[in-house]
């Protein structure tokens, strides 16, 4: 009998290779992005910590928005964005590492997710993302102008 565990490992390979990333687009974020989330923390308008993030989700009262590192492992990612999609809860991946998310927010330890409880603060905090390679994401009205 010939086993094929070594098909099955190239389909695998294959297939990571070929599917696109479960976050979907990873925006870029400056001053402004860091300026929204801290002024966030300081307001206590903050979760911290995939497994409390999923936690409030599942609650009454879900985030307005979910901040996932693009340098956060697989398994956290690809969590994280299936739980926004079945709570609805809108999130945005950033090309920030966890250990400057965490100095910038005054966290210790590395941050690889963190979600905004206020509205009007989370919009503040998508409008300063910046799509990698295609502009700034639209704010609603159909423009595109580069917000950052």
């Amino acid at each position: 009998m010939i086993s094929d565990v070594g098909t099955d490992a190239e389909k695998k390979q294959k297939a990571t290779e070929t599917d696109p990333a479960p976050a979907g687009e990873v925006f870029s974020v400056g001053e402004r992005f860091f300026g929204m989330a801290g002024m966030s923390r300081r307001a206590g308008k903050t979760v911290f910590g995939a497994d409390l993030v999923i936690e409030k989700m599942r609650g009454k009262s879900r985030p307005a928005l979910v901040i996932v590192s693009s340098f956060a492992s697989d398994n956290t990612k690809e969590r994280m964005v299936a739980k926004c999609a079945y709570y609805g809860v809108p999130y945005v991946v950033v090309a920030v590492d966890g250990e400057e998310l965490s100095r910038r927010l005054g966290k210790t330890g590395p941050t690889a997710v963190f979600a905004v409880t206020d509205p009007a603060l989370a919009n503040e905090i998508r409008k300063a993302c910046t799509c990698i390679g295609k502009g700034s994401p639209t704010d609603g009205d159909g423009s595109t102008e580069n917000r950052g």
